[in-house]
């Protein structure tokens, strides 16, 4: 778990989308949610007003989603890729399972940006930390939630996306 002294890695890409999360939110969120608290209110208090007390609810959630996009935003840190060509967060990393012969490409990013629907791996999961730090040609054995998965190093690009062709 991060804390306010340690950096949050994120990707470029990653630290827009929160970014952007947070300016709509902070934006237009709130007012629109505002705007409907206003109207229940019009129908009378939270005890006649079922609706008034739901739209409490989402505005605390609301809150809360904005409180922790502010803390993530104040504790990112936007991650460069090793230049020696290692894996890192940002990079596209290629593998072969060696059990399978089949290939993937991943994208390693920060905790908070994973995806294997999007080809995007945590540096905090299993797979994603075992495969950061490695070059080309490395031999990485992971210990996942499935048992053990053996996997090659083929390839280590920097990646703004990941090709659906992979």
């Amino acid at each position: 778990m991060d804390t306010f002294d340690d950096p949050l890695l994120v990707t470029a890409a990653g630290y827009q989308e929160l970014e952007r999360e947070y300016l709509e939110l902070t934006a237009n969120g709130r007012r629109r949610l505002s705007e409907r608290v206003r109207d229940a209110r019009l129908d009378g208090g939270i005890a006649e007003n079922p609706a008034l007390f739901e739209l409490l609810e989402e505005q605390l959630q609301l809150e809360s989603r904005i409180a922790s996009l502010s803390a993530k935003l104040a504790a990112a840190q936007i991650a460069t890729p090793p230049a020696d060509g290692r894996a890192g967060v940002g990079s596209a990393v290629r593998v072969r399972h060696r059990e399978s012969g089949d290939v993937a490409e991943y994208e390693l990013v920060g905790t908070i940006e994973s995806g294997l629907g999007q080809r995007r791996v945590s540096i905090g999961a299993p797979v994603g930390r075992a495969l950061l730090g490695h070059l080309p040609g490395a031999l990485v054995e992971v210990t996942t939630p499935r048992g053990q998965l053996a996997l090659e190093v083929i390839g280590v690009r920097h990646a703004s996306f990941i090709d659906e062709a992979a």
